[in-house]
């Protein structure tokens, strides 16, 4: 952790917490393989079933159930839904050699899921970029 005054750009802070994190052997490791390798999936590869309470992961295995919504660690973060995938129904849980058991998905209740689509939709709207673009003017 570092202190810095609040005009100071969190960029600037970040060499010499790395440099104090290096001294003490606690770097901050390399991304998992699946990501190196791009292998991963991100929470939009699922179908979520809201009404079944089951994820459908990108290898067609359904989640063993739902659980939640739980709170999140950020007070102003959405509460999340937590699915499980165990390595006997495959899906992410079996994504690299060696990987848990069971893999946790989580993911918005129903209605901010629909929010952030139809926002996301928005967003690539040429009327949205324009409304947008005048922030950066």
């Amino acid at each position: 952790m570092a202190t810095t005054p609040a005009t100071t750009y969190d960029a600037r802070a970040l060499p010499g917490i790395h440099s104090r994190l290096g001294r003490r052997g606690q770097l901050p490791g390399n991304p998992i393989r699946q990501h190196r390798q791009n292998e991963g999936f991100s929470r939009d590869d699922f179908h979520i079933d809201f009404d079944c309470c089951q994820l459908t992961c990108p290898q067609r295995q359904v989640s063993k159930g739902s659980h939640g919504p739980y709170p999140t660690s950020s007070p102003t973060a959405a509460p999340l839904i937590t699915a499980r995938f165990t390595k006997g129904s495959a899906g992410p849980a079996q994504s690299a050699p060696g990987a848990p058991s069971v893999r946790n998905v989580g993911f918005p209740p129903r209605e901010l899921r629909d929010l952030q689509i139809r926002v996301r939709a928005e967003q690539q709207t040429p009327n949205w970029r324009a409304r947008y673009a005048v922030r950066s003017e």
